[in-house]
């Protein structure tokens, strides 16, 4: 009696099995297609600046100008906060709601140059226009 109940159960105990792991090989061909934020970054910008503010003073504006920008436009607002790459030299500004497919939506990298600094927008998805409009606004009143 005990035989045949192990028999019974098997084709449920395998198919179980089975859903799992199409659902885990589902889950890493996805994983797979989508592209890391350092897969972004190694990218060209989508569009550079130069501005005559020091990386510092150019994070302190662009903080504050990329959330009012964006908010002005998008359905859920959102803050910008700077990651410190090299204290007084290089920064990224992203949204602080999070990543999307394993990337920042938008990234805004400040770089230290000559008496000023260096601007890039790096653009993780494809989002509205009018989205990637306003944090281009965002940055440009702050050069």
């Amino acid at each position: 009696m005990t035989a045949s109940r192990v028999v019974a159960m098997s084709p449920r105990v395998g198919g179980y099995l089975m859903t799992r792991k199409i659902l885990m090989l589902g889950g890493l061909a996805l994983l797979a297609a989508c592209q890391t934020d350092a897969q972004v970054r190694s990218k060209p910008p989508l569009q550079t600046y130069t501005s005559s503010k020091s990386a510092d003073a150019a994070v302190t504006c662009l903080i504050p100008a990329l959330s009012q920008s964006w908010n002005a436009v998008a359905i859920q607002n959102s803050r910008f906060v700077a990651q410190t790459i090299s204290p007084g030299n290089e920064y990224d500004i992203v949204p602080s709601g999070g990543m999307i497919n394993g990337h920042w939506t938008f990234t805004v990298n400040v770089k230290s140059s000559g008496g000023g600094s260096k601007v890039s927008l790096f653009q993780g998805q494809m989002m509205l226009p009018s989205l990637t409009q306003a944090m281009k606004e965002g940055i440009a009143t702050c050069l």
